[in-house]
């Protein structure tokens, strides 16, 4: 998944929302200590040749930021060491490339000092771990679409992702290359998101900021025929149902709903907002109102307003809203790219899971509350972070067992025979 950008205003007036706050960062953590090997089956021997191809979701990406003691607890790592291996990570030193949001969002800063809303391309981007060797066994990269996994090399790869890409990949090499490079025997494909993401802006327009899905399925099928060239056993990983599902969206009656909370923080929620069924993203809206209104406040000026209107994807315009129909839309692409996903795993043969058994089957949304997302440590709850998307450790455990699930299905591996699996998402 993509980084976070959030309003030019929250960029200018976040600072305000609080006279001090915590610096939450965390301390520098290696890259995941070795598990002592116990080769107690071939299935489970076969992850000292693990690779993991992905998105940010799999690279470890955590509230908007990216750092050694978060790709230590990637779901890909969690999978390895539920099959008793070690998994080698692009891991990279303190504090980050870019650095994660600092609890609570209201400070306004990252655990750099920078400002939350700082271009991801301005922020700084610390090297890799010393003793770190480029490609490690996960080689997945926030942003990356499919397109970019078979094709984008730290030489070719432009604009703010550059430097991203020399830290996870050696000069020439794509994720699809690094991946049959090491002539894995295990190999997890996480890609997709991407592809429909551009949508939390408000816009959903096929063909501008979402791929189709006759454009993507032609690369995902080429990634997968690479894998299949080199590797025993293959799990893919499908999407979600529902955009709904992930807790940063909320609806506009939500919204409404939360007036009261919005009217400590000098915003006022239009009446538009009341049974709205449009889907706002409020890990963008809300920060952007709360510094609109402290600084309205400090000024003596009114409450800061706060709409739900949608305006048509057609106009361009990213309000970070999107209509019934736009919502309709992403979910039935959701609903076919999860299809394609499933549809190949059963041709190939391939093990299969899909996030779904974090964001839609695990993670409950709390009540809408403005000041608790601005105010919590935890505001999205236990298993989704900072950036509203992303996992948390607790969230990524969850998705290694359902990855271990599903290689036992399919190959019998015994994994999850193996003892426990993780407490969180048992």
């Amino acid at each position: 998944m993509r980084p976070l950008t959030l309003p030019k205003l929250f960029v200018l007036a976040a600072p305000m929302l609080i006279a001090a706050c915590t610096d939450d960062r965390p301390n520098p953590v290696a890259p995941a200590a070795p598990v002592a090997p116990v080769l107690q089956s071939e299935g489970r021997g076969a992850f000292q040749r693990y690779v993991a191809i992905g998105t940010s979701v799999s690279m470890g990406w955590r509230s908007d930021g990216v750092v050694a003691s978060a790709q230590a607890t990637s779901w890909p790592v969690l999978l390895a060491e539920l099959a008793h291996r070690t998994m080698t990570v692009p891991a990279i030193a303190e504090p980050g490339c870019g650095a994660p949001i600092a609890a609570p969002i209201a400070g306004g800063v990252r655990t750099s000092g920078e400002g939350i809303g700082q271009a991801f391309d301005t922020r700084a981007c610390a090297p890799s771990v010393a003793g770190v060797s480029l490609p490690a066994n996960n080689v997945a990269i926030t942003a990356a679409t499919t397109r970019n996994a078979l094709y984008s090399t730290p030489g070719n790869i432009t604009g703010e992702y550059l430097r991203l890409y020399s830290r996870v990949l050696a000069p020439g090499q794509s994720q699809v290359t690094a991946m049959m490079g090491q002539e894995p025997k295990v190999v997890t494909i996480e890609l997709g998101a991407n592809e429909v993401l551009g949508a939390r802006s408000g816009v959903f327009l096929p063909g501008v900021n979402v791929v189709p899905v006759a454009a993507w399925e032609a690369d995902y099928l080429k990634v997968l025929d690479s894998a299949q060239k080199v590797a025993k056993h293959v799990a893919l990983v499908g999407l979600i149902d529902h955009a709904e599902s992930f807790p940063s969206f909320r609806t506009g009656h939500e919204i409404w709903q939360g007036r009261a909370a919005f009217a400590q923080l000098w915003v006022e929620v239009s009446p538009d907002c009341e049974n709205s069924p449009n889907l706002l993203f409020v890990a963008a809206r809300v920060p952007a109102a709360a510094a609109q209104g402290g600084y309205n406040a400090r000024t003596g000026a009114g409450r800061a307003p706060f709409s739900c209107v949608n305006y048509p994807s057609a106009t361009g315009i990213q309000d970070y809203v999107l209509g019934p129909d736009d919502v309709a839309a992403l979910d039935a692409q959701l609903a076919q790219m999860d299809a394609i996903i499933l549809r190949e795993a059963q041709r190939r043969g391939f093990a299969h899971f899909r996030l779904a058994a974090l964001y839609e089957d695990v993670n409950v949304k709390a009540p809408f509350d403005p000041i608790a997302l601005l105010m919590q440590q935890q505001p999205y709850g236990r298993y989704v972070s900072l950036d509203g998307f992303h996992p948390t450790a607790d969230g990524a455990r969850v998705i290694a067992n359902a990855a271990a699930r599903a290689f036992d299905a399919r190959y019998g591996f015994g994994i999850t025979g193996s003892g426990a699996l993780f407490a969180a998402g048992h």
